[in-house]
């Protein structure tokens, strides 16, 4: 299937104390996907061709829950959960990116 936008939901989580950290410590990669899921499933928007994939570590473990928008390639920093309906409604469905939480590679 193509999907015009796929969504990949860092899950990882590490033991307490690990040097690199994990989104599950830093509020949770799994309320993330299952608050996206919610945000989708009570839009209807299955048909919006948005893919949803649960992912093992994306590398930004310093500022967890992360998630990465394809195809492109844009970086977001959840500061809580309830971010993502902003980036359903800006993103998914007016094409914006939301700037305020977009995390670049390079930083």
């Amino acid at each position: 299937m193509s999907y015009k936008y796929h969504v990949f939901v860092c899950a990882t989580k590490r033991p307490d104390g690990h040097p690199r950290g994990c989104c599950a410590s830093k509020g949770g990669g799994q309320p993330v996907l299952e608050r996206l899921l919610g945000v989708i499933n009570e839009r209807n928007l299955w048909g919006a061709s948005i893919g949803v994939s649960q992912a093992s570590c994306l590398g930004f473990c310093g500022i967890g829950p992360a998630i990465v928008v394809y195809p492109e390639g844009i970086w977001y920093k959840l500061d809580k959960v309830e971010d993502i309906d902003e980036i359903v409604q800006s993103h998914f469905l007016d094409g914006t990116p939301v700037e305020r939480l977009r995390v670049h590679p390079t930083q």
